[in-house]
């Protein structure tokens, strides 16, 4: 499955991971996907540490305009560290707070 998967790089979409604007391209890039329920594989490699804006109009604008399960479905994060894990699921746990 994961070989037929479209792989997107991340800093071949933006230039940085710190700005809403760049965070905006990447949901401009990643919502076909979701929307149509395809699953796509975002390679994190040489990635920047993201920023609480850049999220915010990124992973943020996926889940309210498609839901969380929708983008947990459609999303496969891969050549992560460590830290970008720990980012993002920091930020997810505190965009699902009630």
């Amino acid at each position: 499955m994961l070989a037929s998967t479209p792989l997107l790089e991340l800093t071949a979409l933006v230039q940085g991971t710190f700005t809403n604007a760049e965070g905006a391209k990447l949901f401009a890039a990643l919502a076909p996907a979701v929307a149509a329920g395809q699953v796509v594989r975002l390679s994190l490699h040489h990635a920047t540490p993201m920023s609480t804006s850049f999220l915010n109009s990124s992973f943020g604008a996926l889940i309210d305009q498609y839901g969380l399960p929708a983008v947990q479905h459609s999303l496969r994060l891969t050549n992560y560290l460590p830290s970008h894990a720990s980012c993002i699921k920091n930020y997810l746990d505190t965009y699902l707070l009630p």
